[in-house]
């Protein structure tokens, strides 16, 4: 049984976050010229933004939920387009609407920062509830974060290592690194700091820069947040 829950009153998570959450992991897209319709907008390199957009576009038309959430970001991070993020909600609802997790995903950070729409944390955290059970790690741990911190839901310290355990599955090295937090300071689980290194050092081999800094943190025998 989990344990009481109370109203969280802790900021939402930056803009900053999503775009580190989308840059996280390493390597880019082939450079051969190949339909970039289904490379998710954090493996293009920037000569690659313009025939992406192409290909989102027109994938985007043909029916596929992704692409159009793909573009979506594209248009918010003016990634070799102009920034509109009207349209980046319009995009993100369309492809969340025809069955995309990343659509939802994407959606539901804009309605929880407020970008393009009226702030909503609860609209959003059910917007990350559909990314995750559409295997979107993103939206696992950007829902992890949320019963963490009370953004929009109770805290639910069990919960969010449930997400966190799940998008580091996938892996999402944000998610790994939140799980590490979650062990070394006893948060959800028994405090278990060598379980905590583990996931650090997975994060870190992936060249997240924050699971190094937490690692190193650790083996200092220092505290993390």
């Amino acid at each position: 049984m989990r344990g009481v829950r109370q109203r969280g009153t802790r900021s939402q998570p930056a803009h900053w976050l999503w775009l580190a959450l989308l840059c996280a992991c390493a390597g880019g897209a082939e450079s051969s010229r190949q339909s970039l319709a289904s490379v998710q907008p954090d493996r293009l390199k920037p000569e690659q933004y313009s025939a992406a957009l192409r290909d989102y576009a027109d994938g985007c038309k043909r029916g596929s939920p992704d692409a159009c959430g793909y573009l979506a970001f594209m248009y918010d991070n003016a990634f070799g387009v102009r920034q509109d993020i009207p349209r980046a909600v319009a995009l993100s609802t369309q492809g969340c609407d025809a069955g995309g997790a990343y659509g939802c995903a994407y959606l539901g950070y804009l309605f929880q920062t407020g970008r393009g729409v009226a702030p909503d944390a609860e609209r959003a955290a059910r917007l990350f509830r559909r990314a995750c059970d559409g295997r979107d790690a993103s939206g696992c741990l950007l829902l992890g974060i949320m019963y963490k911190t009370g953004a929009g839901v109770d805290v639910d310290a069990q919960a969010a290592v449930e997400l966190f355990t799940r998008a580091c599955q996938a892996s999402e090295t944000l998610a790994c690194v939140s799980l590490g937090y979650m062990y070394a300071n006893g948060e959800g689980v028994d405090r278990d700091e060598a379980r905590a290194g583990e996931l650090f050092r997975a994060a870190c081999e992936q060249r997240d820069v924050i699971g190094c800094q937490a690692s190193a943190r650790l083996s200092r025998r220092q505290p993390v947040p």
